[in-house]
């Protein structure tokens, strides 16, 4: 019964699933980046023409571009996106193409809040994420690889995106949790892994002194040729004021349905991993369960960020994807062994034994339930026919 999906990344079919994904990722940003509020197209367009702003960089370089071509910012913008994700896709497709699927990996895979989630829930396509994904995958190659560079790329890499976005810094342990894991490491080598992080915190320092003024925020909005709208009005908010916005919109239901959501998503990591035998191991220092340990702090970095961002499935969705993408970066490393882990062995016990009762619960999975973007939306249902219906209602407008 394995043979039937365990070879699915060097299938034709997963080459179809990603293509598939671009085509409709397109489809649906074409419809998106010339609505005049948009807040993906808002995020993106955030520039230094009235001074140092977070989040401002990657704006500051398409306003470049378009000072040296004829192309309005907001095409510029959309064009991006399109590369952007092309870029992103083709990483996951070579960061995965020689792993074989099993009866736990493909309900992790194909879980609606990975790699469809974006074009189930529009409001989170586009979004700078995917330039840190990217990052991370070009990283967990540099330390499977064990290249020499891959403490310049950390140096460059991680100023650069919390340039982009700040919200880097819930994510940011992942880089450290691979690290660790990394082959033959030693002590040294910790040391310089510190030291190449040291220049994103001098960026850090700088975003968090940044803030916009009513002058600067004008200068800004006139460099766009447009009204400032979205996520510009967000640049002078302080953290407290985030955290207010939250609180004054929180319900309990709220919380219980995103943590249900949380449980349901990460429970096949956590059970696999507190299940995991491998130990950390430094030089002679030995740790039990830290994989498990990290997948909770995950958890717990997306219940943070919960607290002062509105965004909730977004932020499920990038802890998610970073979880899951450590969890490959494992098995490509060697330091997971599936058959000796208790809980995989349950599972592939099942699928062999009762593989329709397998497949029953494998594809109520992935299409009966979607996740919205923000705090007060209800859980959606059916991801891929929502899909399918958008798209023919883009082409019959």
């Amino acid at each position: 019964m394995q043979n039937s999906y365990s070879n699915f990344f060097r299938s034709k079919y997963f080459k179809i699933y990603l293509i598939s994904i671009f085509i409709f990722s397109v489809l649906l940003l074409s419809d998106k980046f010339l609505n005049p509020t948009a807040w993906t197209t808002s995020e993106w367009l955030i520039n230094y023409q009235g001074g140092f702003v977070r989040r401002g960089l990657s704006g500051e370089m398409l306003y470049q571009i378009n000072n040296l071509i004829d192309i309005p910012l907001r095409y510029l913008v959309f064009y991006f996106e399109i590369v952007l994700i092309f870029v992103f896709l083709l990483l996951t497709y070579k960061f995965l193409y020689e792993i074989k699927l099993n009866a736990l990996l493909i309900f992790i895979f194909f879980s609606p809040i990975f790699l469809i989630y974006p074009v189930a829930e529009n409001e989170v396509l586009g979004r700078k994420e995917y330039l840190f994904f990217s990052i991370y995958l070009v990283y967990l190659n540099l330390l499977i690889s064990n290249n020499k560079k891959i403490y310049l790329f950390l140096i460059f890499s991680l100023p650069i995106m919390n340039l982009v976005w700040d919200g880097i810094i819930f994510y940011l342990f992942f880089f450290l949790f691979a690290f660790l894991y990394k082959k033959n490491l030693n002590r040294k080598e910790l040391v310089l892994f510190l030291l190449s992080i040291i220049p994103y915190f001098v960026s850090l320092y700088f975003v968090i002194l940044a803030k916009s003024n009513p002058l600067g925020f004008e200068q800004m909005c006139q460099s766009l040729n447009e009204d400032c709208f979205g996520a510009m009005f967000a640049l002078d908010k302080s953290l407290i004021w985030n955290i207010n916005y939250v609180i004054t919109r929180f319900e309990n239901i709220y919380l219980l349905r995103y943590f249900f959501v949380i449980i349901i998503c990460f429970s096949p990591i956590l059970l696999f991993s507190f299940y995991e035998n491998k130990k950390l191991i430094i030089e002679n220092l030995s740790i039990s369960k830290f994989k498990f340990l990290m997948y909770l702090i995950s958890i717990f970095s997306i219940l943070i960020f919960m607290l002062i961002g509105f965004d909730w499935g977004r932020w499920i969705n990038i802890g998610y994807a970073m979880s899951v993408f450590t969890l490959f970066f494992f098995i490509k490393n060697k330091n997971i062994d599936f058959e000796q882990n208790v809980f995989f062995k349950k599972v592939n016990a099942i699928s062999i034994n009762y593989p329709t009762l397998f497949y029953f619960f494998f594809f109520t999975y992935i299409l009966s339930w979607n996740m919205k973007a923000t705090m007060t939306g209800d859980i959606g249902s059916i991801p891929y026919y929502r899909i399918f219906v958008k798209t023919i209602k883009l082409f019959a407008s």
